[in-house]
């Protein structure tokens, strides 16, 4: 089972958002171990196109990457290794900044200080928290503010901003980088929710207008300039999926999850496929095995409705998908093709990441993330392998 990384399309695609972004900058979004794809190989590439603010989600995220990439601001000891920089790219890596959307817990901020990551502050309570090791360290400490202005997920919420806005002071002891918010619909072209939020966060920053502004994640980049402000934050369309439901993808395919047949067998009509029972043919037929499952990240929701493809056929899933299998109608491919060993693609050009998506029910983000630790990784990029 083959899992491929394209580097060359990952970079193609931040051009693609920078030239959307014309001239504001963009950060990228590497949690959950780079959307399933590896943090620290995208999170390399990507500064070779000069992005230079990644967004983790957790602490522990963060110092995998502060490891591999080094920072001019870390503590002594900080640093990537040498032998695991690439040539010529220490310039680049000096000046990573690296976000930590969890911010600053209960007990984490010895770790965020010594890392030298920046933490998205979501509460009075973690601010008060973050303001005040800045006052026992005495000097400034970085931060980025979040807002909730409509998801009701993180940020400080509507009374909790309110009191911010009125006593601003409590980031006095803090060097403010962003004040952020996160848009809850922007997938949704029609949804007037977007709208509303960009009307609270405008409002905000003109009451607290310290540090520059980020909203526009990835498919709020591709809303209009009003939505972009100082900085946006993508990150599945880094990654290949569609920031513009409804219409064509401007990203590149980055992943490609192929498989070998393991069989192939005849069926009749009358003959069934799989757990349950649940797929009969009523017609002769051939039906391929091939070992990927749930446990690869190949969800159970796709049973009876996912497509895969042998060359250019389409070979639809048959049955239910199980823990390490699935099973394929390969009665419309040649017999001559139909040999173990031939690679199926499940996720690629063929079959778009969107697409295997939507067939599962799901969205794209949850297929990337949850593919597992089974594949052979082969990381290329137009240099060919990495």
């Amino acid at each position: 089972m083959n899992l491929t990384i394209d580097l060359g399309r990952l970079k193609t695609n931040y051009r693609v958002i920078c030239e959307q972004l014309n001239g504001v900058e963009a950060a990228a979004v590497v949690k959950a171990d780079g959307y399933g794809l590896g943090a620290v190989e995208v999170s390399r590439a990507l500064t070779e196109q000069g992005c230079r603010r990644f967004f983790v989600a957790q602490l522990a995220e963060a110092e995998q990457l502060r490891q591999a990439l080094g920072d001019r601001h870390a503590p002594e000891g900080r640093h990537a290794p040498e032998g695991r920089r690439a040539p010529g790219d220490r310039q680049a890596l000096e000046d990573i900044e690296i976000y930590v959307l969890s911010g600053a817990l209960d007990g984490t901020t010895d770790d965020l200080i010594e890392l030298s990551v920046i933490p998205v502050l979501n509460s009075l309570e973690q601010i008060d928290r973050w303001a005040g090791a800045a006052k026992q360290r005495q000097q400034k400490l970085r931060a980025t503010i979040h807002l909730d202005t409509g998801m009701n997920r993180t940020g400080l919420g509507a009374n909790e901003t309110a009191v911010l806005l009125d006593e601003p002071w409590r980031l006095d002891p803090l060097e403010v980088v962003h004040v952020m918010s996160h848009l809850a619909s922007a997938d949704d072209a029609d949804s007037p929710q977007s709208a509303q939020q960009l009307r609270r966060f405008v409002a905000h920053r003109r009451r607290l207008s310290t540090g520059t502004a980020s909203l526009a994640n990835s498919a709020g980049i591709f809303l209009g300039p009003a939505y972009h402000f100082d900085l946006a934050r993508p990150g599945v369309a880094l990654y290949g999926g569609n920031p513009c439901a409804g219409s064509g993808n401007p990203m590149r395919q980055v992943v490609s999850v192929t498989a070998p047949i393991l069989q192939v067998r005849s069926v009749g009509p009358g003959d069934a496929v799989g757990y349950g029972a649940t797929r009969t043919f009523d017609r002769p037929g051939r039906v391929a095995t091939v070992p990927v499952g749930y446990a690869d990240g190949y969800f159970r929701a796709a049973s009876n409705a996912g497509v895969a493809y042998l060359g250019s056929v389409p070979v639809p899933v048959v049955g239910r998908v199980s823990m390490d299998l699935i099973t394929l109608d390969v009665s419309a491919v040649a017999e001559s093709e139909l040999r173990c060993g031939a690679e199926v693609e499940l996720i690629g050009d063929m079959a778009p990441i969107d697409e295997v998506a939507q067939r599962a029910s799901t969205i794209p983000h949850e297929i990337l993330a949850a593919l597992g630790a089974r594949y052979r990784r082969c990381y290329v990029d137009q240099r060919g392998n990495v």
